[in-house]
């Protein structure tokens, strides 16, 4: 890992923290504890934790906001309506405009989100379905930054069946096989599993990773004989998908927060960098980051 990288504190294995996070839509509508709260807020001002995006990309910034900041019209407006029932909380963040600011913003909200689940909190990533405006005027969003996605937090209503209905008719559940996410060599060599040893606990974290409409748009090419994983996205060249790579560069930054965070707890080494190899049938896809193991 990254000589510097400060590590998250988590009372649970970041293992089982990533197979316990799931999309809560449904919530109470209890107001969070102040312990709770309090603990919360200490996280958002202090995710300034350095990250492999960190050293390319520009700053991000969370705060908790809570309903009783919008008036009733406001109330009206959020685009939550009919996708988030009874959140009382929303974790909004703002980031610096750059290469790598999607990606950046993606490891450290899924990296908070996974912290929300270790204190028993229910989060949902919302990257097109809320008022982007609204929301980016109560963080007083300047004009170097936007705002990517944002996240309710609060108790989870577990008497709701909407969950569970809304997370079967998209297969939320559902991820793609090894052969289809990790290869060897190029992107027509599929990765054994049994051959990747202390790595498949990494690279399963990966595949359990959320992604927008459950695309799982990420891709690992390991290096044949080394201990080297570079990270592509599905990516598309044309107009109408623009929208979708965007998400995408999302979902990349909560792959690389599993891969890493997950390798930090193992105590597995390494460096993160950026260099595209030349990887026969990259054509469809984004060069984003590689890690290499030091043994």
């Amino acid at each position: 890992m990254d000589r510097g990288i400060k590590i998250m504190n988590f009372t649970k294995p970041i293992t089982d923290l990533i197979k316990e996070r799931t999309s809560v839509r449904s919530y109470t509508g209890k107001p969070l504890e102040n312990d709770v709260k309090e603990e919360l807020k200490h996280l958002l001002e202090n995710n300034s934790f350095n990250n492999p995006f960190s050293k390319f990309a520009s700053n991000v910034r969370f705060e908790l906001i809570t309903m009783s900041e919008f008036d009733p019209r406001e109330k009206r407006r959020l685009g939550t309506y009919g996708v988030i029932e009874g959140a009382q909380d929303f974790i909004v963040g703002a980031v610096e405009k750059s290469k790598y600011d999607r990606e950046q913003y993606g490891y450290i909200l899924e990296t908070i989100i996974l912290a929300a689940t270790d204190i028993g909190l229910g989060t949902c990533w919302l990257g097109g379905t809320f008022n982007r405006s609204l929301f980016s005027k109560k963080i007083n969003k300047k004009s170097d930054e936007h705002v990517p996605a944002i996240t309710p937090v609060g108790y989870w209503d577990k008497k709701n069946s909407r969950d569970v209905a809304i997370r079967s008719s998209i297969k939320a559940n559902k991820r793609f096989p090894w052969s289809h996410l990790f290869f060897e060599g190029n992107f027509t060599n599929p990765l054994i599993q049994e051959k990747t040893a202390e790595f498949s606990t990494l690279l399963q974290m990966v595949r359990l990773g959320p992604s927008a409409s459950n695309q799982q748009p990420w891709r690992i090419i390991k290096e044949v004989d080394k201990n080297i994983f570079h990270f592509y996205i599905v990516y598309s060249r044309s107009g109408n998908s623009q929208g979708y790579n965007i998400f995408r560069r999302l979902d990349i930054g909560i792959a690389v927060s599993h891969f890493n965070l997950s390798a930090q707890e193992l105590g597995i080494q390494g460096n993160w960098f950026i260099d595209e190899p030349d990887i026969l049938g990259s054509e469809n896809f984004l060069y984003i980051i590689s890690w290499k193991g030091d043994n």
